[in-house]
């Protein structure tokens, strides 16, 4: 569960533009083990949850 949380954390720092140089390096030492798919699939999961909240707070707002 830990590298769930990593990814989920190196996904949400890549989605806002922050981090840490030494996150960076970790982070592609475990994709030259584990491979792009969970970087991947945690990417489109939270995508898709951004641009639902994006839909929801205009419909909200909107009329």
């Amino acid at each position: 569960m830990k590298g769930l949380g990593q990814v989920f954390k190196a996904v949400t720092s890549a989605m806002i533009g922050v981090g840490k140089k030494e996150d960076l390096i970790k982070d592609f030492e475990r994709t030259e083990k584990q491979g792009p798919w969970p970087y991947i699939i945690v990417g489109l999961i939270m995508t898709i949850v951004f641009i639902g909240l994006v839909i929801v707070v205009v419909k909200s707002v909107l009329p």
